[in-house]
């Protein structure tokens, strides 16, 4: 048959998918090119795996999922913890098992009422919620791996089913890939550039030099005592303790607006962009802080973290040599925020703000002019 349509299908559902940073488009688009094939589909599984080119941080599986019941809420996710535990209990029941663990081509069709379906978990399950076709389908990607299509319906396939998908294969298989590889770009660059800043990367802000003005909240946030906690620990565990730390202050921050832009060494430096309430970004900005603190003293690890906040005008862009770039702001509001942190130890508190932050009723205390290194007149600050 002409499978322009179905490319054309496809080529929109993968553009759908990328604009919405879902994977649920191109699980309609497999539906509707299926359909077109003269394949019902009541449940349709598209399991994105490590191990077959799907790249995530934190997740080592993505069940992007369909079914007549439940339409995508269905869809899961397994850590890279959770996945490696799963599969060293259940390897041979797996209906991929064959795909990924021995790079077979594989096609499974089968009628699960009439008992042929292989000794299964999974197929006794959709057995006993009124699944009647089953089929399993090996794709073909790039990188030379294969990726496993699930579809189930309350009927019974054709007898020639097989034939009919083999004939589209290759196409779901690009298409597959293509979708995986912009999840990719777009995850590492949110974890590795930032929530709001790694898209904009993505969608060409690249070009050196680059930059934009905007008000926004400055927070510095560093550990305080880490030089004796890596005296006192080895390398391994500094790690451990420093990801509890950063975890507690980012998770702090990111349901307050804030955006974790960098990471400097045992620093960490929080970006709360101004819409239009300099006050509401100034309360995001102290809550955070207390939030961090409470948090990090609960971890019982030996260290505390400090702060340093100020509102104020910044440059954010591209910045470095012509071959290496970073995403980032730069400017005195920058600088000062940086260098009001630096009070926080001879001043013995936990965070200092400038009087930018202090303008809404925080409960902040005034701890009087202060010197600063880099600004020629002493400034109010204040702590928590």
């Amino acid at each position: 048959m002409d499978q322009a349509p179905i490319a054309s299908a496809l080529s929109e559902a993968l553009e759908a998918a990328s604009n919405t940073r879902s994977f649920a488009p191109l699980v309609d688009g497999i539906r509707s090119a299926l359909s077109t094939l003269g394949v019902q589909v009541d449940r349709l599984q598209l399991p994105l795996w490590r191990r077959l080119g799907f790249r995530h941080p934190t997740l080592g599986m993505v069940f992007a999922e369909w079914d007549d019941e439940r339409g995508h809420d269905a869809t899961t996710t397994w850590t890279h913890a959770e996945m490696e535990a799963r599969l060293a209990k259940r390897r041979a029941a797996l209906p991929f098992a064959d795909i990924v663990f021995k790079g077979e081509p594989y096609r499974l069709v089968c009628d699960l009422q009439a008992g042929d379906e292989p000794e299964l978990d999974v197929a006794r399950g959709l057995r006993a919620r009124g699944y009647r076709g089953y089929l399993v389908l090996g794709l073909p990607v790039p990188s030379g791996l294969q990726q496993m299509l699930a579809v189930c319906s309350r009927d019974p396939f054709p007898p020639d089913t097989g034939e009919r998908l083999d004939s589209i294969r290759p196409l779901l298989g690009i298409v597959v890939y293509a979708a995986i590889r912009t999840s990719q770009a777009l995850s590492v660059s949110q974890v590795y550039i930032g929530r709001e800043s790694g898209p904009r990367v993505l969608e060409g802000e690249i070009q050196r030099g680059s930059t934009e003005r905007l008000e926004a909240g400055i927070l510095f946030c560093d550990i305080r005592g880490f030089t004796a906690l890596s005296e006192r620990v080895g390398p391994e565990e500094v790690v451990r303790i420093v990801n509890e730390v950063f975890a507690v202050v980012g998770a702090a921050a990111e349901c307050r607006g804030g955006e974790i832009l960098k990471f400097i060494g045992d620093a960490m430096l929080l970006v709360f962009p101004v819409d239009q309430n300099r006050n509401e970004v100034a309360r995001a900005m102290v809550d955070t802080a207390r939030e961090s603190i409470a948090g990090v003293a609960a971890l019982d690890s030996g260290v505390q973290v400090g702060f340093g906040g100020h509102i104020g005008e910044v440059v954010q862009g591209n910045i470095g040599t012509p071959v290496r770039l970073d995403f980032t702001v730069m400017g005195p509001a920058v600088n000062l925020a940086s260098r009001l942190e630096g009070l926080c130890k001879p001043l013995q508190v936990a965070a200092v703000f400038s009087d930018a932050v202090a303008v809404a009723d925080l409960g902040l205390h005034a701890a009087g002019p202060q010197t600063v290194k880099g600004v020629a007149t002493p400034v109010q600050v204040f702590t928590l």
